[in-house]
């Protein structure tokens, strides 16, 4: 089957992926299932969010170090690992990272995927795994963008590296299959990235990537939250514009600024539009109505505000505007899906 595969230049990264979500994230629930060899290092880093550190010069019992995954040399056939992805989504398209690996790359990567919902993990040899990515050339030491027709519902992935060597980090990108409560009427986190919620503008994100905010959970540390640079011009705000999982009716949102305690923001705002478009940046700003006038925060912790002005007008996206700066965890829109 012939597969129209496009290699994408890392500084086109955020035209073609900064909406995308990752959907082999450990920080969404991917996790390794199943791996041929991890002799070197183990599986596992992969799926981590942070960039892969250099562990240069530093030894273990088997050898170097590296962050990442690295099998054995002389495989006569070629190396593979399944993963789970955090949640059932369409793949479009990988992130393939060899970082520090130099001499010791896998020369090259395919990758198979299929949907599996019987409980058990899917084998090697499952027959219900189609190609796609085709077998792909590696370099290096480098990052390797890869763009694919948009799949079908999948939910777990298998990587293929021929015929040996080490990968650092494995990014899916995709959308989320999303998740709504069977009862119309209930309340819900519209903005959550298993609702389909999806960051898809940040007007900076110097220190933590937008995408955190939408997230399960509250996070390890500040790493994983949203956080700009220091401002220095009087006035400064940042913002962030989330599209919600479907159009909805709000009620109340949480800004929480967990882990943040020396650089949370002075203050919030929240605005709320209606608009077909993915990312409204078009919309002029009285299509933005205020739900929540600016009010102050507080360190590491969550903020439950009743949102005003929401009625019985459906909204589409949220913008979450901070001044003068710094960062929050996480941002949770309740309310329930538009009729």
């Amino acid at each position: 089957m012939h597969l129209n595969v496009e290699q994408i230049p890392l500084d086109d990264f955020s035209k073609h992926f900064s909406t995308a979500i990752e959907l082999s994230s450990v920080a969404l629930g991917g996790e390794i299932c199943s791996v041929s060899d991890e002799f070197f290092a183990e599986a596992h880093h992969l799926l981590l969010v942070e960039p892969a550190p250099s562990l240069k010069g530093q030894f273990g019992p088997k050898g170097a170090l590296f962050s990442g995954w690295e099998t054995r040399r002389h495989n006569p056939s070629y190396d593979w690992c399944i993963v789970k992805l955090g949640c059932p989504g369409a793949i479009f398209g990988f992130d393939v990272d060899t970082a520090h690996f130099n001499g010791n790359e896998a020369p090259q990567v395919s990758v198979e995927a299929l949907f599996d919902d019987t409980g058990k993990h899917p084998s090697e040899t499952d027959g219900n795994w189609e190609e796609i990515l085709p077998k792909t050339n590696l370099g290096p030491s480098s990052r390797h963008l890869f763009k694919i027709p948009q799949t079908s519902r999948v939910n777990y992935v298998k990587l293929n590296m021929y015929p040996d060597g080490g990968i650092a980090r494995f990014r899916v990108y995709g959308l989320v299959n999303p998740v709504f409560p069977s009862d119309p009427r209930a309340a819900f986190d519209l903005a959550h990235v298993f609702a389909g919620g999806r960051v898809v503008f940040t007007s900076d994100q110097h220190f933590g990537v937008g995408s955190n905010l939408i997230l399960p959970g509250r996070g390890k540390d500040m790493g994983d939250g949203w956080e700009t640079k220091r401002s220095r011009q009087p006035g400064h705000r940042d913002w962030a514009i989330i599209k919600l999982g479907d159009a909805g009716l709000l009620s109340h949102i949480e800004i929480d600024t967990a882990h943040f305690m020396g650089n949370f923001p002075e203050s919030c705002e929240v605005h709320a539009a209606n608009s077909g478009e993915l990312v409204p940046l078009g919309l002029g700003e009285d299509a933005w109505t205020v739900v929540l006038p600016r009010t102050k925060l507080g360190p590491h912790r969550q903020h439950q505000f009743q949102l005003q002005n929401v009625g019985a007008q459906p909204y589409t996206h949220i913008r979450v505007t901070i001044y003068p700066d710094g960062g929050i965890k996480r941002v949770r829109a309740v309310g329930r899906r538009a009729p």
